[in-house]
């Protein structure tokens, strides 16, 4: 029976993966083949999109769903005798990950594709008639 902490330790594989990223930049450094700035700035404006903010959500909402299908799974492994002890504690965490951690990633992820502008800035007509000063008003 798993006690589902070996879910949350980082190990071999995680530092293997940093390896490689780090070795690849370093690679690409030393051939002159990192992005310009230009190019970085560009990235940085597609992902301060609408579109940019669906996948970020996304990606957040799925390792959301993630650790709480761990957590869930950790709960499944507990012995009887544990779950009744701690039955606050593990109402209180259950509402946790349901309620906050899930649904914070969620509902952003649901107002960003409700159609609207993901930042709120007005659009270029608006933005021109509220910088226009308006004529001062005469008075009789």
């Amino acid at each position: 029976m798993h006690t589902g902490e070996e879910w949350f330790s980082i190990g071999w594989p995680q530092y293997a993966v940093f390896a490689v990223f780090l070795a690849l930049w370093v690679f690409l450094l030393l051939r002159d083949k990192l992005p310009g700035m230009a190019s970085f700035k560009n990235f940085l404006d597609a992902i301060n999109s609408a579109g940019g903010h669906i996948f970020i959500l996304l990606l957040l909402s799925s390792w959301s769903i993630k650790i709480s299908m761990q957590f869930f799974y950790h709960l499944l492994s507990l012995s009887q005798e544990t779950m009744s002890k701690d039955q606050a504690i593990v109402t209180a965490g259950v509402t946790y990950v349901t309620g906050t951690l899930t649904g914070a990633f969620v509902g952003a992820l649901l107002k960003t594709m409700s159609g609207g502008k993901a930042n709120s800035t007005p659009g270029p007509d608006t933005l021109t008639a509220t910088l226009t000063p308006e004529p001062p008003a005469k008075t009789s």
